[in-house]
C-alpha cells in the first residue's frame, strides 16, 4: 500500500495536477468545472464528452465519473513516467 501511496504521490508534478482535480471535484456543483475536468483528464475523458454533454439520461453521470476517473489514473501515470519516478517492476521469485 505503501508503493501505491508513492507512485501516485511521489512527486510534486503529480501533486499539483491531483490537487487541481481535487479543487475541481469539490466545485463539481459549477458546470465549467464539469467541463474543466474533461479537459484535465483528457485524453480518455474526451471520448465520452460528447455524450456527458448532449446526453440527458441516467448513464450520463456514471460514464462521467468512470472516464474522469479513467483519465486522471492514465495521467498520473504518464506524470510520474515523465518525471522519472515509476520504479523498475519486479516480478515475484518463485
Amino acid at each position: 500500500m505503501v508503493g501505491m501511496t508513492n507512485f501516485f504521490l511521489g512527486n510534486w508534478a503529480t501533486r499539483i495536477y491531483l490537487g487541481a482535480i481535487a479543487v475541481l471535484v469539490a466545485t463539481s456543483a459549477v458546470p465549467f468545472a464539469k467541463i474543466c475536468l474533461i479537459a484535465l483528464s483528457a485524453p480518455v475523458a474526451v471520448i465520452f464528452a460528447p455524450i456527458y454533454l448532449l446526453g440527458t439520461g441516467w448513464m450520463t453521470t456514471p460514464m462521467m465519473a468512470l472516464s474522469v476517473t479513467a483519465g486522471v489514473l492514465l495521467n498520473t501515470l504518464l506524470i510520474n513516467t515523465i518525471v522519472g519516478k515509476v520504479g523498475v517492476f519486479r516480478g515475484r521469485r518463485a
